[in-house]
């Protein structure tokens, strides 16, 4: 199992387009989408140019936000199809106010399913000085990410 992770600032795209089905026939879909790019201007132009390569007429990038995520965690084994935001939660001692931090993060993994994506996460955080916990798993609806290369 090897795990890629990738840092950067994320927007989440939802993209309203045409696509051709598979009985010849053309229908208007909305799919969520992700892009790291410095601005919201450079992720919408992004976008537009990636999702305009698989439809067979317009599109429009109905809502850009930012990502609560700032890591995405590819499956090298490309076997997953699915991608789910995971959050971790991180216990350390701060012996300066003598007590314990909780901290939260939040991933977007890929996976082939809720256990994969989960075994994915405890193969990132193993190498941890931290005690964490993997607090909750939750499949997303995003198709495709797309990174800056």
């Amino acid at each position: 199992m090897s795990i890629t992770v990738k840092t950067s600032t994320w927007f989440e795209a939802k993209v309203r387009s045409e696509k051709m089905m598979a009985d010849g026939l053309t229908k208007t879909v909305k799919e969520d989408y992700v892009v790291d790019a410095l601005s919201f201007t450079e992720a919408e132009a992004r976008i537009t140019e990636e999702v305009s390569k698989t439809v067979s007429g317009g599109l429009n990038v109905d809502a850009l936000k930012i990502a609560s995520f700032k890591e995405v965690c590819f499956d090298d084994d490309n076997t997953a199809d699915k991608w789910y935001k995971v959050k971790i939660q991180t216990t350390a001692y701060d012996e300066k106010k003598d007590r314990e931090l909780h901290r939260n993060f939040h991933y977007l993994i890929q996976g082939s399913s809720i256990q994969n994506a989960y075994k994915n996460a405890e193969e990132i955080m193993k190498g941890s000085i931290e005690d964490y916990a993997v607090a909750s798993v939750t499949e997303t609806k995003v198709l495709d990410v797309f990174i800056y290369n």
